[in-house]
């Protein structure tokens, strides 16, 4: 019961105290991707960790479910000595609880983005038009914006305003950031944390990881478009592209802290490479110690 008691405690403190600091860290600033890979790390912890506490505390149970066989004459007794069961009891049904939660949430949510993102895709191949030798359509409207679909290949999108409004040279920069979406698969990560955030709202690390990740996700893409073009091109498309999002779920190159981000820019992005190495060492570190913490409360029979 001691090590099932530890391994409860890791997981509070993932999901409360560790999300508190990481949201107030100003190095994720400097490595947006680590700080994504943390981020994961720490959602996959947590809840690979509840599953595992309900497993473990429902071996608990039966293991003492003897001493709840004493018949109906004896029953209330039998739980008034034994709060160890009850306690496993309540663990067992809550992570249930939990775990169910999670995918029903998540499924419906998933599921509603896709027939959208499919909806706008087929709406994209009726009124757009190719962007000539840049792989992208423009959409005819009166605000400036540029997002991508994740959907059949994906889409990326300049709308007719962008198209005029933007400075020569900065169109590419623009397609960039939103091919860093795309390829990043950063619209799964930005669905599943606003899953989490409304299926465990009062669980912090779920509710800060959603504000994070659409921050993060947006200086991952600004530094992937720096790399190939100057920092100071993306920031000056950046500062026109103002109007809010037109897609259903699309990540769009707007306003996600563009004022920020502007100023970021003025700084070198960290290379690729260190960024990489830093991420999968904090995803992989995060994951694993939650790991070992539940095979050594198993292992110690609860």
């Amino acid at each position: 019961m001691i090590r099932l008691t530890l391994l409860a405690g890791y997981l509070v403190v993932c999901a409360t105290w560790v999300p508190w600091l990481l949201s107030r860290a100003a190095w994720v600033s400097r490595f947006p991707r680590a700080a994504i890979a943390l981020w994961a790390g720490l959602v996959v912890a947590v809840s690979a960790g509840a599953v595992a506490f309900g497993v473990m505390t429902a071996r608990h149970v039966r293991w003492h479910a003897a001493d709840l066989v004493w018949g109906w004459t004896r029953l209330l007794d039998a739980l008034g000595g034994h709060l160890v069961v009850i306690l496993c009891v309540a663990g067992a049904l809550s992570a249930a609880v939990v775990v169910l939660r999670g995918v029903i949430v998540g499924t419906g949510s998933l599921w509603r983005l896709r027939r959208g993102w499919r909806d706008h895709v087929d709406a994209l191949d009726l009124l757009a038009r190719p962007l000539e030798d840049l792989p992208a359509v423009v959409l005819e409207h009166t605000a400036p914006a540029a997002y991508c679909v994740p959907t059949k290949g994906g889409r990326v999108v300049l709308t007719s305003s962008a198209l005029r409004r933007l400075p020569p040279g900065t169109v590419s920069a623009v397609i960039a950031h939103e091919q860093a979406h795309l390829r990043g698969r950063h619209h799964l990560m930005a669905a599943l944390a606003a899953s989490l955030a409304r299926a465990f709202p009062y669980v912090p690390l779920f509710h800060l990881v959603r504000p994070a990740m659409a921050r993060l996700i947006e200086l991952a893409a600004d530094d992937h478009a720096s790399r190939r073009f100057r920092s100071e091109t993306v920031a000056t498309a950046l500062s026109v592209l103002v109007a809010m999002p037109l897609g259903a779920g699309a990540l769009q190159a707007g306003t996600e802290g563009a004022s920020e981000r502007i100023r970021r820019l003025s700084r070198a992005p960290a290379s690729g490479g260190r960024q990489s190495l830093a991420a999968m060492g904090g995803f992989l570190f995060t994951v694993a110690s939650s790991a070992l913490i539940a095979t050594w409360a198993w292992a110690g029979g609860c």
